[in-house]
């Protein structure tokens, strides 16, 4: 059977003879880079959100001023049609009838391209900011400045991705409804010269009615904060239950788990009826109050044609301008009254958690540190100090629970209940600047996740010279699968390294422990899933690529332990001395 060739192989959704025009303005093949947000103590989300506004200016710029060219020249076809009327139709002058239909038909051709462009540039916008938005989370969620963790998985999930496009869309209040003033305006203009009081009635009646839609806006701001924070314990408490569900299903706690998620899952579908309500009921208002002012608008010009004021294509005019004026209103209530209540609300959202993860930046390159690594003491459940000099290779043998104290509180020096102290140079690490420390000392846990992305760029970190990839591929045993398979350094590793064998995955995570060439490596257990050669390999290229440097070595591996300078076993109960056994 042969198989049906597609008219649109690239995926675009075009036709046989569109899908022979270049594509433009494609994505780049790679994220750009971006500046981290700095918020500023005392920044509430009102102020947040507004800088979130005009965040993209040259992008936001450009787009408002097309769209201020698509709304002028929407406002303007009545005009011009109102002209052709009374100017040509009326005195039958076929040529200037000719002339005002070309004027049309050019307006028409900058309205479509003046709005496709500004579509495009506001979208680009959008995503833009909300790209700098989550690298400015993550890098505060993922490197704290106090090392604590202060919010559920869940919650930090729904803000990263639900609050983040909301807020993100608070980008195009710069662009539209800069536009809709624009065509407002020219509205008003155009029946300023007309008639003068149609234009005065819409100058004074346009901003009172922009206000009470405004006004509005206030019910539906607040259910939208409250249903936000809803759907983020929903998401919370289904992630908390999924990540333990072993341990639910161990203690039978399968129906009290279930019971409480479908409370939460209740309660956050009645908190989106209810925004979805005030959102009706605010739209409702807001079309109802504008499409009184046309109306209002319409008959006022009506009266004034009876009258004998206005002429018979001024009508026509009045009558399309009226008409040209409903759009903006409505539009304007859409994007400057919901779209500011919502994004403002998540802004909300976003700001606390930015707080409670601290005022962390991206992790850049570490600043260069002294020639001579500091002496590293670590004190574990009141046993006496674990010292590590500098340029020292030292073995702990331990059991689960004094490993894993060590190894944690190495991570998160500050974390609150941390059942070992970390001292650098005789100044506990928790009264460092977080920044020095993450500089000086590299820890690389048991179950090390690798990024998504190919060999190169899982090495390539902060701080991690190019020249010494190499170095640490071979002192980590990574030649077999690097150097001698097809693609080497581009080999794609797979979502947390699902593509490579779990012994594989161990040794590039080593790799990039040893490519950061810290002046203080703590490694735990490195070669758990590795065989008995490999493993010794590892442990025979150890010292050459820490050779200066201090590595402190959590394992029970004999063939690592026999190559450290000495081998310590923390005491067996609080306060028991620390045993050199080696």
């Amino acid at each position: 059977m042969t198989p049906e060739r597609s008219t649109d192989p690239a995926g675009l959704g075009r036709g046989r003879l569109t899908r022979r025009f270049p594509v433009l303005w494609q994505a780049p093949p790679s994220p750009p880079p971006v500046e981290q947000f700095a918020v500023a103590p005392g920044t509430g989300p009102r102020r947040f959100t507004a800088r979130v506004a005009v965040a993209a200016p040259r992008l936001t710029v450009p787009a408002a001023a097309l769209a201020i060219v698509q709304n002028a020249a929407t406002a303007s076809i009545p005009v011009i049609m109102g002209l052709a009327i009374d100017r040509a139709l009326q005195t039958g002058d076929l040529v200037q009838l000719s002339g005002w239909l070309a004027l049309l038909g050019i307006t028409f051709l900058c309205l479509a391209l003046a709005f496709r462009v500004s579509a495009f540039l506001a979208a680009r916008a959008v995503q833009t900011v909300e790209h700098r938005l989550r690298s400015t989370l993550s890098g505060s969620v993922l490197h704290p400045a106090d090392g604590r963790v202060r919010r559920p998985d869940g919650v930090v999930l729904s803000t990263a991705t639900n609050d983040l496009t909301r807020l993100s869309t608070a980008v195009n209040l710069g662009v539209f409804p800069v536009g809709e003033l624009a065509g407002i305006t020219v509205v008003a203009v155009s029946l300023l010269v007309i008639h003068w009081p149609l234009g005065v009635a819409v100058l004074l009646g346009a901003p009172v009615v922009v206000w009470l839609m405004g006004a509005l806006s206030g019910p539906f701001s607040r259910t939208a904060r409250h249903a936000q924070s809803l759907l983020a314990v929903a998401v919370g408490r289904a992630t908390d239950l999924v990540t333990g569900y072993r341990v639910v299903k161990g203690v039978r706690a399968e129906e009290e788990a279930t019971r409480r998620y479908r409370h939460e899952s209740r309660a956050a579908l009645t908190g989106a009826y209810t925004n979805l309500g005030a959102l009706g009921r605010y739209l409702a208002g807001s079309n109802t109050i504008s499409g009184l002012f046309v109306a209002g608008i319409a008959g006022l010009a009506g009266f004034f044609a009876v009258a004998g004021e206005i002429t018979i294509g001024e009508l026509i005019a009045v009558a399309g301008l009226t008409q040209a004026l409903l759009p903006p209103l409505n539009l304007l209530t859409a994007n400057a009254g919901a779209v500011w209540a919502a994004a403002v609300g998540s802004g909300e959202r976003v700001l606390d958690l930015l707080r409670a993860a601290g005022d962390a930046p991206e992790p850049a390159a570490p600043p260069p540190g002294p020639a001579t690594p500091p002496v590293v003491e670590v004190i574990a459940d009141g046993d006496e100090p674990i010292r590590l000099e500098p340029g020292a290779v030292i073995g702990l043998h331990a059991d689960d629970r004094t490993a894993n104290a060590i190894v944690g509180s190495f991570l998160a020096p500050r974390g609150v209940g941390r059942m070992a102290e970390v001292l650098l140079d005789g100044v506990p690490a928790a009264e460092l600047d977080p920044a020095d420390y993450r500089a000086a000392v590299v820890v690389a846990p048991h179950e090390a996740g690798l990024f998504s992305g190919t060999v190169a760029e899982n090495l390539d970190l902060p701080g991690a010279a190019p020249h010494h990839r190499a170095t640490a591929l071979w002192a980590a045993a990574c030649d077999d699968f690097v150097s001698g398979t097809p693609g080497g350094l581009d080999i794609q590793v797979g979502e947390n390294g699902n593509r490579l064998s779990g012994g594989q995955r161990q040794r590039l995570a080593l790799a990039r422990a040893y490519a950061r060439d810290a002046q203080v490596l703590v490694l735990h257990e490195p070669t758990t899933a590795v065989d008995s050669v490999t493993g010794a390999a590892i442990a025979d290229r150890l010292r050459r690529v820490r050779a200066g440097r201090s590595t402190l070595l959590v394992t029970t591996s004999p063939v690592l332990l026999a190559r450290c300078d000495r081998v310590v076993e923390p005491g067996a109960h609080a306060g028991g001395p620390v045993r050199v056994t080696r």
